[in-house]
């Protein structure tokens, strides 16, 4: 009996030193334990009521002893796709990320030597930290290293409960536009993309369910801007998905924005745009349009998915209002593009904000597959010509009613490599259809014909990126 005894009071004593170790520890003691009374008591050494009560005590221990170490840190730090923390009470969080993307493109010119022509570059290197503040409020601050400079990207808070965002950040206008620059489809984003708000100093609201989002926003100017210059706009998105399951998907959605012309010498705007390729000039523009009151953009969005296979288009147009006597003027831009994942993965859609997120492959490059293999083929289209102008010394007059800044058209073949959900190879080949008026003759009183200058270059690209979160 007394035997016995010390047998039970050892168990008791081990039950309670469970409590003096760190929890990591304590836990490998704790399996231990449970263990050895489970046969204690099947040998007869203890009792049912005695192996109930010793194993109440060590769970309890063992309990006690991992609240303690919690408690000690105050803090979980997890470093799955990038380094967040988070406090024990969920009141803070921080997460810190970034992107690198390095470049490098060959140009095989048709008419001129596309300055700066083939070469490398880094398109973005980017850090962010963004985080939780009492649960209920966030924050975000992102810059651009790229092209050995500092640029502000991201710069917010936001109200997490009623979903308004107050700083810099992407205004609701374009699919194509708000997905990621490390999730979208092709290198660059498609010509039409010139019209797209972008970043904004500003105010946003959004809402949503299961099958649609709406977001409004006000804003000024990006960050950066001449204080002297700023106007100011307002837009809105809204997206429906009546299909959102099993990797297949079909996205709607319509964008508007009204901004008011800078308070500038002449209320100029400019718009121009370079082929779907970073690494050289503009090819079409519609140089400082004068008098300028307002301008007004409207877009239109489809977007399918079916397991492997991936549709998506937009169509927008941008309408210029002009005073003192100027024309108005309208200029639109469209995209189609169709991509098939070799290895079988889908485009992964998020309803909430209407945008398409990272590709995970099925198997990753160096862990039993080859990674996710895409090819993509995209068609667009920017119209920056409208109206008729006059002509005054043999050159177009920048004061008459139209504005002619010219058209493209390209041609984009993709191959995208993704390696593992952090890490792709991009290779793009596009060919380049461009036409812009550079010289006017006048032919009678009333008439008069434009000479137009044509550039087709053939674009080769690659890029080589990694992200995390």
């Amino acid at each position: 009996m007394n035997d016995h005894l010390r047998r039970f009071g050892l168990a008791a004593l081990t039950c309670g030193a469970v409590g003096l170790l760190p929890a990591a520890q304590a836990t490998g003691y704790y399996d231990y334990e449970r263990q050895k009374l489970q046969v204690m008591r099947d040998n007869g050494l203890l009792n049912q009521q005695q192996y109930d009560m010793l194993m109440q005590q060590l769970q309890s221990e063992h309990s006690k002893a991992k609240a303690s170490q919690s408690a000690g840190s105050g803090l979980n730090v997890g470093t799955q796709g990038g380094l967040h923390i988070k406090s024990d009470d969920g009141n803070f969080s921080a997460e810190f990320g970034g992107r690198i993307q390095v470049d490098a493109a060959s140009f095989s010119d048709d008419e001129t030597n596309l300055d700066p022509g083939s070469g490398t570059e880094f398109r973005r290197a980017r850090v962010y930290a963004k985080g939780t503040l009492y649960k209920d409020w966030g924050f975000k601050s992102q810059i651009d290293f790229a092209g050995n400079e500092v640029a502000l990207k991201d710069m917010y808070i936001q109200h997490k409960p009623s979903n308004i965002t107050i700083g810099q950040h992407k205004m609701p206008f374009s699919l194509e536009e708000l997905t990621s620059s490390k999730y979208i489809t092709f290198m660059e984003r498609a010509l039409p993309n010139v019209f797209a708000t972008g970043r904004r100093i500003g105010a946003s609201w959004g809402t949503h369910n299961d099958l649609m989002s709406l977001t409004v926003a006000g804003y000024g100017q990006e960050e950066g801007g001449d204080e002297d210059e700023e106007g100011f706009g307002a837009g809105a998105r809204v997206t429906f998905a009546p299909v959102n399951s099993n990797g297949n998907v079909v996205h709607l959605g319509a964008a508007g924005a009204w901004e008011n012309a800078p308070d500038a010498a002449d209320d100029n705007l400019r718009l121009r745009q370079r082929p779907e390729a970073h690494i050289t000039e503009r090819l079409v523009s519609t140089g400082q349009m004068m008098n300028v009151d307002d301008f007004t953009k409207y877009g239109a969005e489809l977007a399918a998915v079916f397991g492997p296979l991936s549709l998506q288009g937009e169509y927008i147009m941008a309408d210029v209002k002009r005073t003192d006597g100027l024309d108005d003027v309208e200029f639109d831009g469209w995209y189609a593009f169709l991509s098939w994942f070799l290895t079988g993965e889908s485009r992964p859609y998020d309803g909430e904000d209407g945008t398409f997120g990272r590709v995970k492959p099925k198997h990753n490059f160096g862990q039993g597959g080859l990674g996710a293999w895409e090819l993509a083929f995209r068609y667009s289209e920017l119209d920056l010509n409208d109206g008729d102008n006059a002509v005054v010394d043999g050159d177009l007059d920048p004061l008459s009613g139209g504005v002619w800044g010219g058209q493209m058209e390209n041609f984009t073949f993709g191959v995208n490599w993704y390696i593992n959900p952090m890490m792709r190879v991009m290779f793009n080949y596009i060919n380049v259809d461009s036409e812009r008026p550079t010289l006017g003759t006048q032919i009678g009183p009333d008439a008069f014909e434009v000479a137009t200058f044509s550039d087709d270059p053939e674009i080769f690209q690659v890029r080589f990126q990694a992200d995390w979160k």
